[in-house]
This record gives structure tokens, C-alpha cells and sequence, in this order.
């Protein structure tokens, strides 16, 4: 404990710059000073393989910005020579393989064998942080054995280089609206809709069937990377207008988005079928559907109400 005590100590005030001096550094020398305190602190600890994981926000949220520092880094890292550096879709196919979509303590066990796998010392993540004088970037070498940090540097990089383009990217305004000549509001699809920053869920239909209810539903990959999209069976349910809950069993969802999940690229958009146990004392024409994630969002939950049970309002589409 000493040790690793030792390293976060020294490894974080060599690295520790004014505001202004960052404001003054440009986007390359910005990224060669971060690269230089992640290998310093790699050699302190006494790692020579690193696994680069995705950069997120304050939140713990991947971003486009993020994912592309993160590659950028260990570019740079990988041209200096001296450490080796993982291919990142062997490091997150990986992750997928073992369930791991955080690595953190939660999962400790399963990233010392993700490790082992891909013969990593160490993982190195990220946390950006926008700031009236650019982005603020905490890098953090995390242990595989135990998945706590060993070290950290810190440092900021303009807004400006290649991130020029990203920003701008998301900045972009949205079309404005034609008040003058407002169009027929469109129908709405489906049962009813969810939507958030990495898909849009839509509940197509709810039928009955020898006391199951089937859901089906389409998913959309609203993201720029690859999705796994994977729900808690347990706490997935319905619950009707009495309160009475409708609960899945695996024996009718082996196949269901909270066993193996579905797997979309950007864009593309699947269809799937989650079943669920209808109570015998349950007359309920109307039910909401609560959906627990584990991923992408490990533990984010939401709901979608008055969702009427009967025949679909119309055939679901298939996969583009």
C-alpha cells in the first residue's frame, strides 16, 4: 500500500501545470506532455503493457472526444516506443466477452481474467473535463488486480488541432423550424418510445398469450460506435393498473435483450422480444414498462407507461 501510495504522490505533482501555461501549449504539446506523465508513471509502477479504455465525461459517460483522446494518447505513447500499447477492439471485444462494461472494483474479478487475456499490466482511463480555458484531462493507471488506480496525471489541451472538428461537430445548431407554415404533426409509432443518448427504444406491440406477455420492440444504435444493449431480468418487468408486477423467466427469454443482449453498429436498428409471466388475477388492459440496464449504462433505469395491451398497431420493420 506504501508503494502505490509512493507512485500517486510522485506521480501526479510532476505533472501539475498553471492554467495559463496550459492555455499557451498547443494541442500536440499538450498531448506529448500528457503521454510523457502516463509513461512515467508506467515505468514507476513497473508496467510495460498498457490497455487504453474510452475517456468519458464527469459523469463516467463515453464521448466522440473522449474515445478520440484516447486513441490520440496511445498513438503517441506507441510511436515513443518504450511501452506497449493493446489494440483497443482486442481490449473491449474482451471486456464484452467477460460482461465487463465498467472497470472498476464491481467487476474485479472478471477484469483480472480480461487482463490476463490480453496479457495487459495495466488499464489506463480517462475523465475530460470542458473549461473556459480548454479541456482538462485526468489520466488514471488502473491496477488489474484489484481495479483501483496506482497513478494519475493530469493536464489541459486547447480546443483546437484535430479536436477543432469534433467540437464543431457538436456544437452544430439545429435546423429551425418553418413557424410560417407548420407541417401535419407526424403519428406517433408504436405503443411508446425511449429514447436517450446511445439508442431509441420503440415498444411496437404487447400480446397476450397462454398467460405470457409477449413485448415486442425495435432498438436503434443512436451512438458512433458499436452497442451492446443488455438488460436486468429480474428487475425488467411490467406493472399493470392494479400494481400487480409481470416478471420475466429465463426459460422463455434465452435468447431476450437481459440474457444476451443485442449488438448494433452505429445506425442500425434490430428488432426483440421480451416475455413476461402474466398473474392470473391480472385484467389489466394497460401496463408500464420499467427497463433496467447494464448496459450501456450500468444500472440506469427508465420507464415507458400506458402501454396498451393488444395487436400490434403495426408490422414492425426489419433490420435496414
Amino acid at each position: 500500500m506504501i508503494g502505490l501510495l509512493a507512485v500517486l504522490i510522485i506521480f501526479v505533482p510532476s505533472f501539475w501545470h498553471s492554467p495559463a501555461a496550459w492555455a499557451a501549449a498547443s494541442y500536440e504539446d499538450g498531448l506529448k506532455q500528457l503521454a510523457d506523465g502516463v509513461a512515467e508513471g508506467a515505468a514507476k509502477a513497473k508496467k510495460k503493457r498498457l490497455a487504453f479504455l474510452d475517456f468519458s465525461d464527469s459523469k463516467g459517460a463515453p464521448t466522440p472526444v473522449g474515445r478520440f483522446l484516447a486513441e490520440e494518447l496511445g498513438t503517441q505513447i506507441m510511436v515513443a516506443g518504450e511501452l506497449t500499447v493493446i489494440d483497443r477492439t482486442l481490449t473491449y471485444s474482451t471486456l464484452e466477452k467477460l460482461h465487463v462494461d465498467h472497470v472498476d472494483s464491481d467487476h474485479a474479478k472478471s477484469v483480472r481474467r480480461a487482463a490476463k487475456a490480453i496479457r495487459a499490466d495495466v488499464f489506463v482511463g480517462g475523465v475530460i473535463l470542458e473549461t473556459p480555458d480548454g479541456l482538462q484531462v485526468t489520466v488514471r493507471l488502473i491496477s488489474p488486480s484489484n481495479a483501483q488506480p496506482i497513478g494519475a496525471t493530469r493536464g489541459m489541451l486547447p480546443k483546437s488541432g484535430p479536436l477543432t472538428a469534433l467540437f464543431k461537430k457538436e456544437e452544430s445548431p439545429k435546423p429551425i423550424a418553418n413557424v410560417e407554415s407548420p407541417k401535419e404533426a407526424s403519428q406517433p409509432v408504436g405503443l411508446g418510445t425511449h429514447r436517450n443518448e446511445y439508442y431509441e427504444m420503440v415498444i411496437r406491440s404487447i400480446t397476450l398469450q397462454a398467460g405470457r406477455a409477449k413485448v415486442d420492440l425495435t432498438v436503434e444504435n443512436l451512438s458512433r460506435r458499436d452497442l451492446k444493449i443488455l438488460c436486468h431480468l429480474q428487475e425488467t418487468l411490467l406493472k399493470d393498473e392494479q400494481g400487480t408486477i409481470w416478471h420475466q423467466g429465463v426459460e422463455h427469454n434465452r435468447e431476450g435483450l437481459c440474457t444476451r443482449g443485442v449488438e448494433l453498429a452505429p445506425r442500425r436498428k434490430e428488432r426483440a422480444v421480451l416475455t413476461f409471466h402474466r398473474p392470473s388475477d391480472s385484467s389489466a388492459s394497460q401496463v408500464t414498462l420499467h427497463f433496467h440496464e447494464k448496459s450501456p449504462r450500468r444500472d440506469a433505469s427508465f420507464a415507458i407507461d400506458g402501454l396498451k395491451v393488444g395487436p400490434s398497431p403495426e408490422p414492425a420493420p426489419t433490420t435496414p
